[in-house]
């Protein structure tokens, strides 16, 4: 077994010979601010090129008008019946639930593009379980009352 005083001195010796001890300059092996390294921390030049080389497009958004917007804009064009304009999707009541709604029946839409078959029949019958909630909330005017959420969820 070591003597306790002999490993105190082992640890302190260590610590001032080190370039991180009790020395106020840093170590002389830093990089200069603003350098890039590689995964092996290697240097990499770096280019002052004004554009980058990552090319990108942003994702396509839906636009959804609220429901004030949807009556100015009515007026205008040939008036719907309410039965017509309960069905369209061509605008979306601002509510959450009836946004959810657009986004899924449109991507099961995307997902019956091919065709109905075995496979994807389960998507088809989903799609119109979702267009009577649609039509039940009033996702297409002014969006659902309080009530309505209970009413219009399909039962299984």
């Amino acid at each position: 077994m070591l003597h306790p005083n002999f490993c105190l001195t082992i640890c302190l010796a260590l610590v001032l010979t080190s370039p991180y001890g009790f020395s106020k300059e840093p170590p002389q092996d830093t990089l200069p601010l603003g350098s890039i390294l590689d995964d092996k921390g290697q240097p990499l030049s770096h280019s002052n090129k004004p554009h980058t080389d990552l090319q990108f497009s942003s994702p396509k958004t839906t636009r959804y008008r609220s429901s004030t917007q949807l009556k100015s804009n009515s007026k205008k064009l040939k008036a719907k019946s309410r039965k017509q304009q309960l069905a369209s999707r061509s605008s979306v009541a601002n509510n959450p639930s009836c946004r959810w709604l657009h986004n899924r029946m449109t991507s099961l839409e995307r997902q019956l593009q091919q065709g109905v078959n075995v496979r994807n029949l389960h998507y088809q019958q989903e799609l119109t379980v979702r267009q009577g909630e649609w039509e039940c909330m009033k996702c297409g005017a002014e969006g659902p009352a309080q009530a309505d959420h209970a009413n219009c969820q399909y039962r299984r």
